[in-house]
């Protein structure tokens, strides 16, 4: 019997374990116990889980991530001194790293084998943190191939496994399949605005207006404003209905991947939906505004030229950056504007896309699996 703890604190790490899980039952040959912190994903995999993993899933800012703090560190005590009980060949810690490094140190301080999975990016910034996982973590999982290089030169055990995403998206999108499944036709751009209150208020009313002169130039486009959950479309229904819109617009919830492969071309906010995007082989804009002072923050702290995933992975800025002062409507609906009349430009976009592509798949769940596997079988 295979014992294997493991704790994932959000819907992203439920879904990357719940994967990792099945490819373990199918790899090993005997049977497998898992126990620790998961979601419903995982617990249809057989998983067991002590505590919920509602209570690390704490979102948004302020006083309520304040007051979520004791109730997280009571959880942590605890989990740590479940899973010494439990005994288990390997823990891994998914994602969630401010919370999983800390219990990795204790259980490898306590001779528990410990694997991180999805290494946090130390590359873009704060890279001292690698300092903390090699005391904390015997393997790294990473799923970004320049990754494992970083990890090797501080002699930290690490192994690219390839990005979810690349594996989940086809390589050649039909894209009027995924409109006629929206019950749309013609020009389909996606707005990517988000679904924090901070992201729908920094970029919300300047996205809008945005549209508003791209339909100018490009008469008849529908656009789609996919969110991801209620609370998220409720704050861009009231933005929408406080702005002048002359426009054609849908409103989707939880359909942002099927918004993107129904799109023509997007214009999306900074962030891990970019790489959704250039996976899906569309061309976009990215943009991004903070305040002044986490602008300040960034810039002494960033290692990297550029913001947007998958301009950063390709080490060339193949999709426009317009962000802080010059993220304004009328530059974006000129960038915009002058890439859907760029067929060229576009086909190169796409082109890198199929690269990146072609670089991340790489049957992430079962290289992960097989990597947790062959480091039990080292100690």
């Amino acid at each position: 019997m295979l014992r294997i703890a493991i704790v994932a604190g959000e819907p992203s790490g439920d879904i990357l374990a719940a994967k990792l899980i099945h490819q373990l039952k199918l790899q090993y040959s005997g049977n497998i116990e898992f126990f620790g912190i998961g979601g419903d994903k995982m617990a249809q995999e057989g998983f067991i889980s002590y505590h919920t993993m509602d209570t690390l899933s704490i979102g948004g800012y302020g006083l309520d991530v304040i007051l979520s703090i004791p109730k997280i560190l009571v959880v942590r005590s605890k989990i740590i001194k479940q899973i010494i009980a439990f005994k288990p060949d390997v823990f891994i810690g998914v994602d969630a790293p401010d919370f999983n490094f800390y219990v990795e140190k204790k259980l490898k301080q306590a001779g528990i084998k410990t694997v991180h999975y999805v290494s946090p990016t130390i590359w873009a910034w704060r890279y001292k943190r690698i300092f903390k996982i090699k005391k904390s973590t015997d393997l790294m999982l990473c799923i970004f191939p320049m990754e494992e290089a970083l990890y090797a030169k501080e002699q930290i055990r690490a192994k690219f496994v390839g990005h979810l995403l690349a594996d989940e998206i086809e390589l050649n999108v039909d894209t009027n399949s995924y409109k006629r499944n929206l019950d749309l036709s013609g020009i389909v751009f996606s707005v990517l605005v988000g679904s924090r209150k901070s992201e729908i208020q920094s970029l919300g009313l300047i996205f809008i207006e945005a549209c508003n002169l791209i339909s100018q130039s490009i008469p008849g486009v529908t656009f789609l404003f996919p969110v991801v959950n209620q609370y998220g479309y409720d704050l861009l229904t009231q933005t929408l209905n406080s702005a002048e819109v002359n426009f054609k617009y849908k409103l989707l919830i939880n359909q942002t991947r099927e918004a993107i492969c129904a799109s023509d071309m997007v214009l999306a906010k900074s962030g891990t939906v970019t790489l959704e995007v250039a996976l899906c082989k569309k061309p976009l804009i990215i943009s991004y505004k903070v305040s002044k002072f986490t602008e300040w923050l960034l810039k002494k702290k960033l290692y990297i030229k550029h913001v947007g995933l998958p301009n950063i992975l390709l080490n060339e800025l193949v999709a426009e950056e317009l962000l802080q002062d010059v993220a304004t409507p009328q530059n974006l609906a000129r960038h915009f504007i002058e890439l859907y009349q760029n067929k060229d430009r576009q086909q190169y976009m796409i082109d890198k896309f199929y690269q990146l592509h072609n670089m991340l798949k790489n049957n992430a769940s079962s290289k992960a699996a097989q990597a947790v596997l062959e480091l039990n079988s080292t100690f």
